[in-house]
């Protein structure tokens, strides 16, 4: 099978999606304490897709391969996929609620870890598309 990572568009354009799912999570929990750590993996994923955006700006052919496969922004994608960043917050958040006696706050807390979850699932899921593109053609 003829590699076609030269003539298509889309692990690009998917990149571009990443940033702009990743920079959306970075807005929602900037300076907000306990969305500390679902932050630093939107800081770590916009980094990343930002490297790799400069990385292949220019490349095409074998050298746009060769740097994809020895990429650690790319590898780093790989490895945010797999690790639970959301199944720990959300573990966390539970642990805080449980000291709270207030059911509108422990809602509110709730509405927010949905909200969280919504926007970090949809960073994860272009992300998962990047990595078995990429998978695919390499």
């Amino acid at each position: 099978m003829p590699n076609t990572l030269n003539s298509s568009i889309d692990f690009k354009a998917t990149l571009t999606e990443i940033r702009q799912y990743a920079a959306e999570l970075y807005r929602f929990t900037d300076k907000l304490t306990l969305l500390k750590m679902v932050h630093q993996v939107a800081i770590q994923t916009i980094k990343a897709v930002d490297e790799i955006q400069k990385e292949i700006k220019t490349l095409s052919g074998d050298k746009l391969i060769d740097v994809l496969e020895s990429s650690k922004s790319v590898l780093f994608l790989e490895d945010m996929v797999d690790a639970d960043t959301m199944s720990e917050f959300e573990c966390r958040v539970l642990e805080f609620t449980k000291e709270l006696e207030d059911e509108e706050l422990v809602h509110f807390l709730s509405e927010i870890t949905d909200k969280v979850e919504v926007k970090y699932n949809a960073m994860l899921q272009k992300t998962h598309e990047f990595n078995a593109f990429i998978k695919d053609e390499l």
